[in-house]
């Protein structure tokens, strides 16, 4: 799931330091400091360039900017601020480069309010499953971070779901697949009690474990979903 928290990437476009300077001239024209940001000359080339300096973007943008350390001292433009405000939707929030979704931007303000249990579609927690078993048999229960196709299965769920509880979505995701894989250990190591992840599973160890049987095991415990398989392994 996308954990963004660095935002220096934000300002790839834009013209930083203090005292830059080209030539004997000075800055480079149509380039001006932060500080100046609020000046009415600065506001009047924003709006000109169609900038909407009430819109959430545009708030979302300088904010942004401010947390990351651009000060009054350092330089950008007119049209770097414009690229950067097609980083966030009209409401001022930040769209994935990935999946191209808003409300995946995982921060320090919401990493814990994320932690809910929510509903999942079924066809959902169906391409978990079989993902995680495919997955789980093929590494001998070893993942292969190179290989997987669970990115896959969790964007499948964003596009599917409310922008304002994709990160609750993909967190209970995260529980139900943690709770197949424990399940699927416990098969494994009942078929054989010395096995390990990285060893052979016996054939046919995992016949018996289905969505259901795994689910049928589930509790929620708080913002946690748990099963007898943890105790178990």
């Amino acid at each position: 799931m996308p954990n963004i928290t660095n935002y220096s990437y934000l300002f790839q476009s834009m013209f930083g330091g203090k005292g830059t300077s080209w030539g004997t001239g000075g800055t480079l024209p149509g380039v001006f400091q932060f500080s100046q940001l609020n000046s009415s000359s600065i506001q009047s080339q924003l709006k000109a360039a169609g900038i909407d300096t009430n819109s959430k973007q545009y708030k979302a943008v300088i904010q942004q900017m401010t947390k990351s350390g651009c000060t009054g001292g350092m330089y950008t433009n007119v049209q770097a601020i414009k690229n950067l405000m097609k980083n966030y939707d009209k409401d001022g929030d930040y769209i994935d480069p990935t999946t191209g979704l808003a409300g995946l931007l995982l921060t320090e303000e919401n990493a814990e309010s994320r932690k809910r249990i929510i509903s999942i579609p079924e066809s959902t927690l169906d391409d978990m499953f079989e993902l995680t078993k495919r997955e789980f048999l093929q590494g001998n229960g070893m993942g292969d971070g190179d290989t997987t196709r669970r990115s896959d299965v969790y964007t499948d769920l964003y596009r599917k779901t409310n922008k304002n509880d994709r990160l609750a979505a993909g967190y209970t995701l995260s529980q139900y697949e943690r709770a197949y894989t424990q399940a699927f250990i416990a098969a494994a190591k009942a078929a054989d009690p010395t096995w390990s992840a990285g060893k052979p599973i016996k054939q046919g160890a995992l016949d018996g474990i289905t969505r259901e049987t795994v689910e049928a095991n589930l509790h929620q415990s708080g913002n946690r979903l748990s099963a007898g398989f943890d105790r178990k392994i």
